[in-house]
């Protein structure tokens, strides 16, 4: 009897020591398995792209909840995972969220973007005024309905404000409109208690915030007429406006860039089309025979050189081309009538010729 009880003993210690020797694998597995999933709920919770500091606007409607934010955020790639934001949101948040419109950036956290969208001060209107790249003062002053933008005493009142940005060029005798190419193209987010004072200004802080470091960071000493000549902010922008008019393709624009320098150092007229346009007020369309010939100082088929001004609003594309401009022996470029695509020349004759074949109608026009 002894013996019997001595040997279930030994049974029962021996499947308590399996037993035993089993739970710190079991609990291992489970931290090991606790640890991946906050690894992985910690790792949706960072920015999506942390260098992408580009606005990206999205709009939260009177019915939204979490999942339908979650959705919008997922599909214009501010967030990871959809499912981890309603769970975060639902650990880390204390208030609802606002209707409106938010600029969010892809390099923002998890906690980032909630604490935008559950703060009250940075919710905006549906109302917005967009400005598009290649908009002339002409056409934004029609949207906005308004003298402002020809307002002298409003105008010196942004100059003090934006002192890099607006030089005392802009009152040139030959300038048509002072602050054109100074209204950077955004869409603008309009408050309730938006002026139109207040909204042009909000033009003008951010094509100092994008303009101004990349004049800095140019080479402001241009070859002009065969002479080293120190550019100002005023001549970066005017020569990007026309770069900005005439570039269709983005891989196209540094090309482009290099002509129009070229030109310059060589003392030849810039002959572009779209200064004869903007010299006619004309907003649409290619110009006519007689603007072509219209004595304007802003028309470049008449003089030579920069018009007095810029003719466009311009965008950080035109600027960084110009920056960094291809260095070539092109003097003449075109756009073929069919798909755009530019054919650049270092001869007249050249130009003639790829004229010829690509644009329909073409009549020469001089060198």
């Amino acid at each position: 009897m002894n013996e019997e009880k001595l040997k279930r003993r030994e049974e029962l210690r021996q499947k308590n020591k399996r037993k035993t020797s089993i739970l710190p694998i079991i609990f291992t597995v489970i931290l090991a398995i606790a640890i991946a999933a906050l690894s992985f709920f910690y790792y949706m919770t960072t920015p999506v792209d942390k260098n992408n500091n580009n606005d990206v606007r999205i709009e939260v409607k009177e019915n939204y909840g979490s999942a339908k934010i979650a959705q919008e955020l997922k599909s214009k790639g501010l967030i990871k995972n959809e499912t981890v934001f309603k769970i975060y949101t639902r650990i880390n948040s204390n208030s609802g969220f606002y209707i409106g419109n938010f600029n969010l950036k892809p390099s923002m956290s998890l906690a980032q973007i909630i604490k935008e969208l559950t703060s009250k001060d940075n919710a905006r209107t549906g109302k917005t005024f967009s400005v598009i790249e290649g908009d002339s003062i002409l056409k934004i002053s029609k949207n906005l309905e308004s003298t402002k933008l020809s307002d002298a005493d409003f105008i010196k009142k942004l100059q003090a404000q934006f002192p890099e940005l607006i030089t005392d060029e802009v009152y040139g005798k030959n300038i048509k409109y002072a602050l054109e190419g100074y209204l950077y193209p955004a869409v603008y987010n309009i408050d309730d208690n938006e002026t139109v004072e207040s909204l042009i200004t909000k033009m003008v802080q951010a094509a100092n915030d994008k303009i101004v470091p990349l004049y800095k960071n140019t080479n402001k000493n241009w070859n002009i007429n065969g002479k080293k000549t120190q550019i100002s902010i005023h001549k970066y922008i005017t020569m990007a406006s026309i770069l900005e008019k005439e570039s269709t393709k983005t891989d196209e624009n540094k090309l482009i860039a290099s002509v129009f320098l070229n030109r310059l150092a060589k003392g030849m007229k810039l002959q572009t089309d779209p200064s004869a346009n903007y010299a006619a007020d004309k907003l649409t369309g290619a110009p006519t025979q007689k603007e072509l010939t219209e004595d304007s100082p802003y028309n470049t088929y008449t003089t030579v050189g920069l018009p007095p001004g810029p003719i466009a609003s311009t965008s950080t594309i035109s600027f960084e081309a110009l920056n960094n401009a291809e260095k070539t022996d092109y003097l003449y470029f075109l756009h073929a009538t069919k798909d755009g695509k530019g054919y650049f020349s270092k001869t007249y004759a050249e130009h003639e010729e790829l004229a010829k074949k690509h644009i329909e109608g073409y009549i020469p026009s001089g060198s």
